[in-house]
């Protein structure tokens, strides 16, 4: 997707309740496994930071790389419930970052421990408006906190559990 030169009839609050929608959709479609519609919100190509929840280095994916990892990571759970919240937004014409609190619960019945696994942090989205919309070009995910056993996403990940 290409960025195209802002739309002078699109207002600031128009385009502040697209990144609004554009997030919240990021959350309901990622809990409902709707693989095929979260590849959709996504830029050509997004810088994807994970690591002070796994270490290893950020990524630069394609929609279709991140969503494959999502769906390996998160696809076996029993349940997913992300919460996201508390967005500020900062605009520069086809660009915009938004800082948001994030909470994430992971469900999945299984014989080694704990059924849950919850972890909360700060989502900062890099954004860019293409001829589609607004998209996410970038997620850095800073960990604050996370309870329950971080095991269930491998677990999920590796078949059914007994």
């Amino acid at each position: 997707m290409n960025a195209i030169t802002s739309d002078p009839t699109t207002t600031e609050t128009e385009d502040r309740l697209a990144i609004l929608e554009l997030i919240g959709n990021l959350a309901l479609l990622l809990d409902a496994r709707d693989w095929d519609a979260l590849e959709g919100l996504w830029a050509d190509q997004v810088h994807y930071d994970r690591t002070s929840l796994f270490g290893g280095e950020p990524e630069t994916l394609t929609p279709a790389e991140l969503v494959a990892g999502y769906q390996a990571a998160l696809g076996g759970l029993d349940a997913l419930h992300h919460l996201i919240t508390g967005h500020v937004i900062s605009l520069d014409g086809d660009r915009a970052t938004c800082a948001a609190n994030m909470q994430g619960t992971h469900v999945l019945a299984n014989a080694s421990g704990d059924q849950m696994w919850t972890v909360g942090g700060r989502h900062d989205y890099r954004l860019e408006r293409t001829a589609d919309g607004w998209r996410i070009a970038g997620l850095t995910f800073t960990v604050q906190w996370a309870t329950g056993n971080m095991h269930i996403v491998t677990l999920a990940a590796s078949g059914p559990q007994p």
